[in-house]
């Protein structure tokens, strides 16, 4: 099933601000939040109170606290007894004395805010009166000269007289009488302890521990646990649990997250961002839920991974999303942002995830089981979660999922390139260097070639693609895409690639073991025409190519037409393949006689001698108007230029894991020419006239000379020698 979405015009990231208000509670934290606000309300003890708010980094304590801070205000509004809620944030102090400093000068602030009530004059007088003593007296081990000048300053506003005798048991009693007479609750809220240093961790709780210990006061700490207990050992070194135990004195957790929440959620903000900003983007929904089990909910565990991911995404994926598959693009980016050490292990290592030339190779000698093993250990070392990676690689590269002979995750692997998914080796690079050159030919226009050019523009830019070297990739694209060709374009298209075969040059890189472009193409054509249902409409388009074709394409035709007399058992064909007849024997028939009609027609205007797999040409003509065919090479071949030109044309390229090079099958033309007439040929040629035939050309001359003087019977002369030969020949 394909999923589709349609371009919105805003891209907007999705905030990692903490909620403010309940109404933007995506994680079911309402229930949680309320309650432990209406337990902080209603708490009716005299003594002071610390409450410790525990939870993972991205589980939502600020949003927890904001709503607590909302419904506290809600539920106190009519109260006479309105709690001050004091949001305290050390941030900004430099060593314990400066946070006591900053601690009493929040709390002094929030108190002169409503002057007119004259409880919170009360308290905000009793707590100056306990500051002087405090800076007076100096008998608590936090208070320096930072918090000296402080209190002095704030005493001298509260027109206190610092000159007279101070006892700071008065002072601490008479504080403490005030909150607990007043009924005044203060609450206190410290977030984010777990994002500060050791050793401020270390003041913040010496702080509540030595200044917070008044009736009406409640203290709430949000931190992660663990994070809080390492620094507290760290610098204390003592246990930082039991050490935590004794501040806190009700803990609350936060509840976890479960999975259902998270996956709703990401899929929630997915679904948004896709709809809003790309344009009619498609997904294989059984493919996405393999790559959302295995590749994106293992590693998303919080509302900040889920934010962080799709904000990574929608950048990532604006800048790429027309040459990759979004499933795929989604698992990266999922393990960019939350395990970079596998995601750097992909983009290093290819050649093991794609089917490579030399992927290929390593896995001819290579031990599924020792292998495995050899990554895993690797893959542990880096520190990564072997589990979680495996079942991450072999979801989103199947040539490794056999390499491993996993079989425990259910991947779907076929339409890779069709999916332009990372595990097609021309692709793979797009994914991590956010480089669209690398990509041979855009998606975009391999689409106006499937829906929109006509004939003549279609082999326009298939002659533009094979000049730029890009043939093959093209074949293969077309060949993945074959299924979305409206049927009306089917022979439009088998049309332009049979009209332009001829001129199809395979790379320098190809291997041994890789069809070559020419023989993809003739797959290509075939699985185009499979697409047909119709076998008169398969044979009509067939007849037209032929009926058109030019000389250039005598050959390729040609072999065309054997594909399909071999799966009739006629020619070389042994038996009969009948899932391979495309058209019916009738129709072959006539066929061979259009051909036949054609080649002689031809023959009356040009020579044929010069053209690419003559070889092909020859043989079905041969095979098929015998007397003719032999007549007209007989007489071509009496003409020394036309030998060398012959030799050129039925030339096969080998490749061997130690090169390439040419070889001559010249048995089917012994009654015609003989070896030993066609080298004597090549060595009285004058070398001076090279030119007129083209590099390729001179090197097939090179190569064939060269296999003549052999004294081995090895296969065929690495084309390195016959360049150099080359090179001896224009130099002389």
């Amino acid at each position: 099933m394909v999923v589709k979405f349609n371009k919105g015009k805003i891209m907007d990231y999705n905030s990692d601000r903490p909620i403010e208000s309940a109404n933007q509670d995506l994680l079911g934290r309402l229930t949680f939040s309320k309650q432990l606000a209406e337990a902080i309300f209603k708490y009716g003890g005299k003594d002071g109170l610390v409450i410790g708010l525990f939870g993972k980094w991205g589980t939502g304590k600020t949003s927890i606290l904001n709503i607590v801070v909302n419904e506290i205000n809600s539920l106190s509004e009519d109260s006479c007894d309105k709690p001050i809620i004091v949001k305290f944030s050390p941030w900004n102090y430099t060593d314990k004395d400066n946070l006591i400093s900053l601690f009493f000068r929040v709390l002094k602030n929030k108190l002169d805010i409503d002057k007119d009530e004259e409880k919170r004059k009360k308290i905000g007088k009793a707590l100056t009166d306990y500051s002087d003593a405090l800076d007076a007296l100096s008998l608590v081990p936090m208070v320096g000269s930072g918090l000296a000048i402080l209190l002095k300053t704030i005493a001298k506003a509260q027109g206190a007289e610092l000159s007279k005798e101070v006892d700071l048991d008065v002072t601490r009693n008479h504080l403490e009488k005030v909150l607990s007479e007043t009924h005044q609750k203060i609450i206190v809220i410290i977030d984010d302890i777990d994002r500060l240093t050791n050793s401020q961790i270390r003041d913040i709780f010496q702080l509540v521990k030595q200044v917070g210990n008044f009736p009406n006061i409640i203290y709430v700490l949000s931190m992660d646990r663990n994070v809080v207990c390492r620094a507290l050992e760290e610098v204390h070194n003592i246990d930082g649990s039991e050490y935590l135990e004794k501040i806190v004195q009700i803990p609350f957790e936060i509840p976890a997250l479960m999975k259902p929440q998270i996956r709703e959620i990401f899929l929630a903000k997915l679904n948004d961002t896709i709809k809003d900003i790309f344009d009619d983007i498609t997904w294989n929904e059984n493919y996405f839920n393999e790559v959302f089990n295995n590749c994106i909910e293992p590693y998303i565990k919080t509302l900040r991974d889920v934010n962080r991911v799709i904000n990574t995404f929608q950048f990532r994926y604006r800048l790429l999303y027309k040459e990759t598959a979004f499933e795929d693009m989604m698992a990266l980016t999922t393990i960019e942002v939350l395990d970079p050490q596998l995601y750097q292990w992909i983009s290093n290592n290819k050649d093991s995830l794609c089917s490579t030339s030399i992927h290929s190779l390593q896995s001819l000698y290579r031990d599924k089981k020792d292998y495995r093993i050899k990554i895993c250990n690797e893959l542990e070392r880096l520190g990564i979660n072997v589990d979680e990676a495996i079942k991450f690689l072999t979801t989103l590269f199947p040539v490794f999922e056999d390499d491993i002979d996993e079989r425990n995750v259910r991947c779907i692997s076929s339409n890779i390139r069709e999916s332009m998914r990372v595990a097609q080796e021309d692709r793979f690079n797009t994914y991590f260097v956010f480089d669209l050159n690398s990509i041979a030919i855009p998606r975009h226009i391999i689409n106006n070639c499937i829906y929109t050019l006509d004939l003549n523009s279609l082999m326009v830019i298939i002659t533009k693609i094979n000049d730029e070297g890009n043939i093959e990739y093209f074949i293969d694209e077309l060949r993945s895409l074959v299924n979305t060709i409206p049927s009306k374009r089917l022979g439009l298209i088998a049309n332009a690639i049979i009209n332009r075969q001829h001129e199809f040059k395979d790379t320098n890189s190809i291997s041994f073991y890789i069809a070559s472009v020419f023989n993809k193409a003739e797959y290509l054509v075939k699985s185009i025409l499979s697409r047909i249902d119709n076998e008169n409409e398969r044979y009509n388009i067939i007849k037209d190519i032929v009926e058109n074709m030019t000389k250039n394409g005598l050959g390729v035709i040609a072999s065309f037409i054997n594909i399909i007399e071999l799966s009739y058992g006629r020619l070389a064909g042994n038996e009969e393949h009948k899932d391979k007849q495309i058209i019916t024997l009738e129709h072959l028939e006539e066929l061979e006689k259009t051909y036949v009609s054609k080649i002689n027609e031809i023959i009356q205007f040009e020579s044929i001698i010069d053209i690419n797999h003559l070889h092909m040409a020859f043989y079905l003509w041969e095979c098929l108007d015998k007397d003719r065919a032999q007549i007209y090479l007989k007489e071509i071949l009496k003409e020394d230029f036309n030998i060398l030109k012959f030799v050129c044309s039925i030339a096969s390229r080998w490749n061997g894991t130690d090169g390439s090079g040419w070889f001559f099958k010249l048995n089917n033309y012994l009654t015609y020419i003989s070896p030993d007439t066609i080298y004597k040929k090549i060595q009285e040629f004058d070398k001076r006239d090279l030119y007129k035939f083209t590099f390729d050309d001179q090197i097939k001359l090179a190569s064939f000379v060269l296999n003549y003087e052999k004294s081995d019977n090895s296969y065929g002369v690495n084309e390195k020698l016959a360049k150099e030969l080359v090179t001896k020949w224009n130099n002389s």
